[in-house]
């Protein structure tokens, strides 16, 4: 059957427009909501993350699950998520605590001014914790494995877990670490109580956090 010309044209011209409009519309619902590649900056997650990056300035550039992101999220994964006081900006930290957990705080991870020592304002806000945090429903408690360089839920308290943009699943580069997943078996130092019941008073919790239950 004879076609007119412009008909072909038109036909042919969709074939080839439509595939250029779908695939980039396709990758960014990917990167938006099933997976996305960043790069680890900072010292807050060394060794474990970026070893190299103060030296060489070599980027660990992580897989992240935006799919699942805030569903079961557990003690020790490594999350990417807006920080609570800048949103516009993100962060990588490793969950210490869930929601119900009580935090012990660590004093070597009180806030204070990098170099000089000083206290400031968080430093205050820390110290009203008086040693221990209930973290609440539907937040986490993270910080960085380098407790020396990481300002984290010591200095902003616990995270919402709706702030979570994406889980580690893998590092895919450098090349030599493609796969790896250098979080897993890392422990804290920080102690916590996970949650097993509900407290009936503040003082029931106290007296299992100084018993023999401490974790």
């Amino acid at each position: 059957m004879f076609r007119p010309l412009s008909y072909l044209t038109l036909r042919n011209a969709r074939l080839v427009v439509l595939p250029l409009f779908w695939i980039p519309a396709a990758s960014i619902f990917i990167n938006d909501n099933v997976v996305e590649v960043t790069s680890v900056t900072g010292s807050s997650m060394e060794p474990t993350l970026s070893p190299d990056d103060n030296t060489t300035g070599r980027k660990d550039s992580i897989l992240w699950d935006k799919w699942n992101a805030t569903t079961n999220v557990q003690r020790g994964d490594v999350v990417f998520f807006s920080l609570p006081h800048s949103p516009e900006r993100t962060g990588v930290k490793r969950v210490i605590a869930v929601e119900g957990d009580i935090v012990l705080l660590d004093p070597r991870r009180r806030p204070k001014h990098e170099g000089r020592g000083e206290d400031t304002p968080d430093s205050r806000s820390w110290d009203m914790w008086r040693g221990r945090v209930r973290v609440p429903e539907g937040h986490m408690w993270v910080e960085g494995d380098n407790w020396r360089k990481s300002r984290d839920s010591n200095w902003y308290g616990p995270v919402s877990k709706s702030l979570i943009l994406g889980k580690a699943l893998m590092v895919v580069q450098p090349y030599e670490r493609f796969g790896a997943k250098p979080w897993e078996g890392f422990r804290s130092r920080t102690k916590i109580r996970e949650r097993e019941r509900d407290w009936k008073t503040d003082w029931e919790m106290i007296q299992a956090i100084e018993g023999d239950s401490v974790i």
